[in-house]
């Protein structure tokens, strides 16, 4: 009888999720009152559920949830799936703010070749694009300092736009560039030392993963323009 129950409430949490495409509970084991969400919501607050999550549901697409309004402080990304407790990611009854990051394949250019709006770098504080992450949106973040995030990237996934990275803040120090792709492990130059970021241009025809040459510096197929500072 017990096990009966057990999956009729499993079919319940995967209904629920499937209908909202990611769901917060209040306790662990998906229980207590519930949140669906099927878009961004940059604050937990107005729909009197700041603070409160201890159990997610993701129906599908990639989400990421953040223990301050707006998506900030400390970030956990989740892939579909179902999470009981979010005690060991360090986010129990500490989501503020909740959005959907979408697929991770570049968007195809345009008519024209270019890529260009919506462009985002992502940040990992492990390899393969585990543990901590940060979402890069603006144009430049010349001081990673205050975010918590500094020296800390491991692996960074480029979903849109053409980026520098450097060593140090105001971007100086060893600089590397990056195009749309997903780096698993960064060069000894970055490896835990990004302190600085910004988008160099929003236009170029990259749409490439790329390899690394003998010289650790990104390199894409067919361009010589990715560089070194």
């Amino acid at each position: 009888m017990k096990i009966t129950i057990f999956v009729v409430c499993l079919a319940l949490v995967a209904t629920m999720a499937s209908a909202a495409e990611l769901t917060l509970f209040e306790n662990d084991n998906f229980n207590g009152r519930r949140f669906g969400v099927n878009g961004s919501v940059n604050n937990l607050g107005g729909a009197g559920f700041n603070d409160r999550a201890s159990s997610v549901v993701v129906g599908s697409g990639t989400w990421q949830v953040c223990d301050d309004a707006y998506f900030r402080g400390h970030c956990v990304t989740l892939q579909p799936g179902e999470y009981p407790s979010l005690r060991r990611m360090g986010m129990n009854d500490r989501i503020s703010s909740v959005r959907e990051l979408g697929g991770w394949e570049p968007r195809q250019p345009s008519a024209g070749g270019h890529w260009g709006e919506g462009v985002r770098a992502v940040l990992y504080e492990g390899r393969n694009f585990s543990g901590r992450s940060y979402v890069i949106t603006g144009n430049s973040l010349p001081n990673l300092g205050s975010t918590g995030f500094n020296d800390r990237a491991s692996s960074v996934r480029v979903e849109q736009g053409y980026w520098m990275f450097c060593s140090d803040s105001n971007y100086d120090g060893e600089c590397l560039t990056f195009g749309p792709g997903e780096y698993s492990s960064l060069p000894p130059e970055l490896n835990n030392r990004i302190s600085s970021a910004r988008r160099i241009s929003q236009r170029y025809p990259y749409n490439q993963n790329p390899t690394w040459n003998s010289g650790n510096a990104p390199y894409y197929p067919g361009s010589a323009d990715v560089r070194r500072r």
